[in-house]
């Protein structure tokens, strides 16, 4: 049997790349050795940072008649239609040349919309634009609706939806109507790039950016989701106390960055705060060494990666009280609409017995994480062995 897996974004993505780029990691772990493999990657990629990790990608196309064929089939009238002319996407068609049995969308994809022959995973990331729908990025000009569109039509045609969470599990089967034996909770792992061998060493980092050690760190696009604010309204509370800790924060401006740099120039911050932009791979694991600790009061999740990086590398983390979850006692969870609570968090994190603490029960995290995803990826071997014993019915 033979899976070929998709890869649509490319790294300037940030998050959803990376744990789009570690699903098809695993992915193809499970396959080696047992099932033909191979990935498609979108012409953006970076085939070079691909072939690093042990990813012999090619370019995938989609045409314009594709595209064509993505929009009529959001339309119920169109399917049956479809039926009658046996119409197949030049993509599916690419797919079939190639031998696919089975397609794996490392990602939320509506490129599984023109699939007509083929079978097909998918990933579910979030349904945060229920969880938390008044944020922009999920409200504005129709996102919501696209996205509930997406998640009606997309999920219950998958004959497996990985998930990260179980809790995002029992959330799709509940408000989609996806069968909740077709859904498989697989923990996300830290960024690829994060291992040693991938990563520039700390000082030569830190001498690029400009930094000290010892700042506390948010490694996030800036979207208004992710409560940039929060931390700087926490420095406020914390110059009350006469204390003045340096933050860094890193990440591609999605919109937001502007009223977050305002905010900062208004309330007199700039010397303890630093905007990166988006920072190269190679560089991020310096940054996370350099930190005092990890700070992420997102409203997003209910996981993300900057724990598991964290608890990686080594860093205590402040966390958001919506993700407690993922966290366990690994985190201090706070509430993300509270700045005081966030402080006196950032506060204890700079501590250095309540900080080696963190580090040591996220050692402990991580290690049960791990445990989990090993039990998540025996059970999707099961899963592809009894499609390819049924695959075998049918030319």
């Amino acid at each position: 049997m033979k899976i070929v897996a998709i890869l649509e974004d490319d790294i300037a993505v940030g998050g959803g790349f990376h744990q789009a780029l570690n699903a098809i990691l695993q992915m193809q772990k499970v396959c080696r050795g047992r099932f033909d493999f191979q990935v498609l990657a979108s012409g953006k990629s970076d085939y070079g940072y691909l072939r690093t990790l042990g990813i012999d990608a090619r370019p995938f196309h989609f045409s314009v008649f594709d595209k064509l064929l993505l929009q009529a089939s959001r339309q119920p009238w169109w399917h049956q239609l479809q039926g009658r002319l046996k119409l197949v996407s030049s993509f599916e068609k690419e797919l079939q040349k190639l031998g696919c049995d089975l397609v794996f969308f490392s990602r939320q994809s509506e490129l599984s919309g023109v699939l007509q022959r083929l079978n097909f995973i998918t990933t579910l990331f979030d349904l945060c634009h229920r969880d938390a729908m008044e944020f922009p990025e999920v409200r504005e000009f129709g996102q919501f609706q696209a996205r509930e569109r997406y998640f009606q039509t997309h999920l219950t045609g998958a004959i497996t939806v990985l998930t990260d969470s179980p809790a995002l599990a029992d959330a799709a089967a509940r408000r989609y109507g996806v069968d909740r034996e077709r859904l498989l909770a697989m923990p996300f792992a830290p960024a690829a790039f994060l291992d040693e061998r991938m990563a520039n060493d700390k000082e030569p980092v830190l001498r690029k950016y400009g930094l000290t050690e010892g700042y506390l760190f948010y490694p996030a696009q800036f979207w208004a989701h992710k409560n940039h604010i929060r931390i700087l309204e926490a420095l406020l509370v914390l110059a009350d106390l006469g204390q003045h800790p340096n933050v860094v924060f890193s990440g591609a401006d999605k919109g937001n960055l502007r009223h977050v740099e305002r905010f900062t120039e208004k309330h007199a911050l700039r010397k303890q705060v630093r905007f990166l932009g988006f920072v190269p791979a190679e560089d991020v694991r310096g940054l996370y060494e350099g930190c005092s600790a990890i700070v992420m009061p997102t409203y997003f999740g209910p996981t993300n990666l900057p724990p598991l990086e964290a608890w990686m590398v080594g860093k205590p983390l402040v966390y958001s009280s919506r993700c407690a979850e993922q966290a366990g006692d690994a985190g201090l969870c706070v509430d993300p609409d509270d700045a005081e609570e966030l402080a006196r968090a950032m506060q204890k994190s700079m501590d250095p017995s309540a900080a080696a603490n963190l580090v040591r029960l996220g050692a402990l995290r991580l290690k049960q994480i791990e445990q989990q995803r090993a039990d998540a990826k025996a059970e999707l071997l099961r899963r592809l062995r009894l499609f390819e014993a049924r695959r075998r019915c049918w030319e």
